[in-house]
């Protein structure tokens, strides 16, 4: 349906006359008149033909009712796929409704028409529902100001039905909240909000359980299983401790030892670099570490209150004996420690020298990054530079791409116009016998100059009189006012853009574009100079500058070769007396502990139990503390991973450092090794024996299937929550996931009209909508989501005035064409608001007609569309 012209006879203001509004097009059709012209009267006849019945005595038909009394008369005509038809009605007096055709031929009459109307409108969905009709002053989507009655909430679901389909009662009623709920109700005791074992619960104390259980059985079965491995391990030390002492062995490992020294001596530059990677991994390894040591601190704490007890009465059994073998030992180690100690002087003072020699080599690798980090500096302060002088010029550029599509549609408007004014427009020439000139504004007119007129003329005739020539108004006969009104929003918005005319407005435009390109450039640049910004360029330099400061100068000290020699006997002759050192010491020391730890254990016996529960504290705080250093833990591993990564990564790029640092590592690792396996042998020996011992006294295979059996029981208890928990989270994701796919198929076509409208408004906003009044409810702008109530009056008109809109596609979509009429809607927006909402009318004029009264002649100028004309005569 599609109004073409309304008719009032003998209504309101227009007493004892007729008032008639025609020229409504198709698209949008504006009515701009001041105040009391009567526009809202029109509005409400048009309601009245509508939805009030020809022989109805209510408050609305009496509204209608003129000043001096009388029975108020409407006609409507309407183009139908059908045709063009005439609905008439008058009320009060002699009442009547009437249905004729295009021939003036009686379709309905009385209550025949006013079946006729209902079955036209469908009962009602497009007027009283407040869909798509806009009365005076209302804000909302509610009709009267009003909450929404029942038959409008079923107007909007049966339309949306209509495009949408209906949808299964379960997946957003009340049937899914009980369920949803229910599963809640499980899941409490049992998880917290992110899914985790909630504290305290019974989840959670199974998975404690099986835990410190599975910990305890993992210690036992290491300790059983190392007890035959010491007994082999013992065998098999004996043997090795003769193969690592042969003369000619150590021989070949000295030499080799030598040789790689010398070929990483000229690779130390690169080593420089390579360090401070390697500082690196090793903070990220000793952070890991750390926490990994306070992790085994904790599962510790718990374990000492029940070994505190044990440990008491084994003490004292072992006091006794300790104290008598320790005494002998102890004056032996001294003796023997002593000469290391002297011998271990005299190759401390060698490894100074050959530091200070090996600090002189480094010195040249330092210069070198202090020069490289240097020339990056310089080339990222002049990026800098240029960066912020673009940034300037791009600050100047107000145009963009939305302002410039703005502009163009106003020159398209201004232009056609300007068409439509020349097409009108009537040319007069005069030629001339004699001297006489006919005479314009006072000016003679030239003779065959042609005259342009496109508004009423009087051209001065002497002798003769006075011609007029009136070119008519024509079906455009406000053009040269909606020229004038077009020029100025053209004018007015090339302003806002900068820009003197539209070819200056594009210019600036790829000239921003160009600019935005080069800083694009521009940041890259900076990201491969400075990877991790110019700052930590700047201080990576001054770390470099006090390195190189620091570093020795590389002519001040010996040659590390001729040093190394003396090291190297210095070396032989140190580990000669602290092997006879260190034996006899892991002797006497391994004593000592024994009586040391038998004396503490026998006078603190009763205090140690106390002070390991203490240290414990409370056990669900211990478990918690432990859980999330167990769940830092791995992040941490993976940083000294990445660590090790890069260092691996400047190896990879060293041409001839990873070949000589790997000969002398592997070298310098044979020699250590060696040396400290040999050491390590010994202490192992002395170890291995004291631990057999000890172990074989114990009887922990017992306690080990205990614990088996009790760690097996505890899972099995942790696997049974944990499925319990599993199934109800999948139902949960399940109903979430059916009512998300129901919502968004019964309120997709109203957001799919919706949503390109707002984006005009707002861009990359989003509007929900409301499960019960089937309204929007909540605006998202920039990742803020606001109720409808708290936005402004402006905001909530321009959603309401939007979502009608799509309401009217959607009526189409459904195959009932249906007008949009505001009544001096938008009067909260502000000027580029308005404008925006002029954008969003036209898109949708498109295949949609749209009827606007206004009283704001300046504001809706911009508005463009076909102008309504309004003729009064008398009756």
């Amino acid at each position: 349906m599609k109004l073409r012209r309304i008719t009032l006879t003998n209504l309101r203001q227009f007493t004892g006359r007729r008032a008639s509004l025609s020229g409504i097009g198709d698209g949008i059709t504006v009515l701009c008149e001041a105040n009391e012209f009567g526009k809202s009267t029109f509005f409400d006849a048009l309601h009245a033909v509508f939805f009030e019945r020809h022989r109805s005595t209510r408050a609305p038909v009496k509204s209608l009712q003129p000043y001096a009394a009388g029975a108020p008369e409407v006609e409507v005509d309407i183009d139908l796929p059908q045709g063009r038809f005439t609905l008439a009605k008058r009320w009060l007096s002699r009442p009547m409704a009437r249905v004729t055709d295009a021939t003036g031929r009686i379709i309905a009459q009385d209550d025949e028409a006013e079946a006729w109307i209902d079955a036209l409108s469908g009962g009602g969905l497009a007027g009283p529902s407040g869909l798509l009709w806009v009365r005076q002053g209302v804000l909302g989507m509610d009709p009267d100001n009003r909450r929404d009655s029942d038959r409008d909430l079923t107007t909007r679901r049966d339309l949306m039905a209509q495009v949408a389909g209906q949808i299964d009662a379960m997946t957003g009623g009340r049937r899914m909240n009980a369920v949803l709920d229910q599963v809640a109700a499980a899941l409490a005791p049992l998880v917290t909000a992110t899914g985790r074992p909630r504290a305290g619960g019974a989840w959670a104390a199974a998975l404690d359980d099986a835990a410190a259980l599975a910990a305890r059985e993992t210690d036992l079965r290491g300790r059983v299983a190392g007890l035959g491995q010491d007994l082999r391990r013992r065998s098999d030390l004996i043997r090795d401790q003769a193969r690592l002492t042969d003369p000619a062995t150590v021989q070949a490992r000295d030499a080799a030892l030598a040789d790689a020294a010398r070929a990483h001596q000229a690779a130390l530059a690169h080593a420089a670099q390579q360090a401070e990677a390697a500082r690196g991994v090793a903070l990220a390894d000793l952070t890991a570490e750390a926490t990994a040591r306070e992790v085994a601190r904790l599962e510790r704490l718990a374990e000492r209150q029940a070994a505190a007890t044990a440990a008491l009465t084994a003490a004292t059994a072992r006091a006794d004996a300790a104290r008598a073998h320790a005494g002998h030992l102890a004056d032996r180690d001294r003796s023997l420690t002593e000469a290391a100690t002297q011998a271990g002087d005299r190759t401390r003072a060698l490894r100074l020298r050959l530091a200070a020699a090996q600090k002189a080599q480094v010195a040249l690798a330092a210069r070198q990054m202090a020069a490289d980090l240097a020339g990056r500096l310089t080339q990222a302060d002049a990026l800098q530079r240029q960066q912020t002088d673009a940034r300037a010029q791009r600050s100047l550029i107000k145009v963009t791409a939305q302002s410039l599509a703005v502009a163009q549609k106003l020159q398209t408007a201004v232009d056609r116009i300007t068409a439509q004014s020349d097409a009108q427009a009537v040319t007069v020439r005069f030629s001339y016998t004699g001297p006489a000139r006919a005479q314009h504004g006072g000016a003679p007119v030239p003779q065959d100059a042609p005259q342009r007129l496109d508004a009423p003329a009087v051209f001065d005739l002497p002798g003769f009189g006075a011609l007029r020539v009136d070119p008519g108004a024509g079906p455009g006969g406000d053009l040269p006012a909606r020229l004038t009104d077009a020029a100025a929003a053209l004018t007015r918005h090339l302003v806002l853009c900068g820009a003197p005319d539209l070819p200056a407005a594009l210019r600036d435009l790829r000239a921003g574009e160009r600019l935005d390109d080069a800083m694009r450039g521009r940041e890259a640049a900076l990201s491969a100079i400075a990877p991790d910004g110019v700052a930590a360029l700047r201080d990576a330099l001054a770390r470099a500058e006090v390195d190189l400061r620091a570093a020795s100068d590389p002519d001040s000290a010996e040659h590390p070769a001729a040093v190394e020699a003396l090291l190297h006997s210095a070396d032989a002759a140190e580990q000669t007396a602290r092997d006879a050192a260190a034996t006899a010491h892991a002797v006497a020391t391994a004593a000592g502990e024994q009586r040391a730890q038998a004396d503490a254990d026998l006078k603190s016996g009763l205090r140690a139990q106390a002070q390991a529960a203490d240290d414990a504290g409370d056990p669900a705080a211990l478990a918690l503390a432990l859980a999330a250093l167990r769940d830092r833990l791995p992040a941490q591993q993976t940083d000294a991973r990445t660590a090790r990564a890069d260092v691996a990564r400047l190896l990879a790029q060293a041409p001839d450092v990873a070949t000589a640092a790997a000969r002398l590592a592997r070298a310098a690792s044979v020699t250590d090794q060696a040396r400290q396996q040999a050491i390590t042998l010994r202490e192992d020996l002395a170890g291995l024996n004291t631990r057999i011992e000890v172990l074989a006294d114990q009887g922990i295979e017992e306690t080990l299937n205990e614990v088996t059996t009790a760690a097996a029981a505890a899972r099995t208890r942790a696997q049974r929550y944990e499925a319990e928990v599993l199934a109800l989270t999948r139902l949960r994701q399940a109903l979430d996931d059916a009512r998300a796919q129901a919502r968004d198929a019964y309120f997709g076509p109203v957001l799919q009209e919706l949503t390109p409208l707002l984006a005009i408004l707002h861009p990359d906003a989003r509007l929900q909508i409301d499960d019960k009044t089937l309204l929007p409810a909540i605006l998202t702008r920039a990742g803020q989501s606001e109720p409808l109530d708290v936005l402004s009056g402006g905001t909530r008109e321009q959603l309401a005035i939007l979502t009608r809109l799509a309401f009217a596609r959607l009526f189409a979509k459904a195959g009932r064409q249906v007008p949009v009429i505001l009544d001096d809607a938008l009067v909260h927006s502000d000027d580029d608001r308005i404008e925006a909402m002029f954008t969003a009318l036209h898109r949708v004029a498109v295949d949609q007609q749209i009827l606007v009264l206004t009283c704001r002649q300046r504001a809706f100028a911009a508005l463009g569309g076909d102008r309504a004309r309004v003729t009064v005569t008398p009756v």
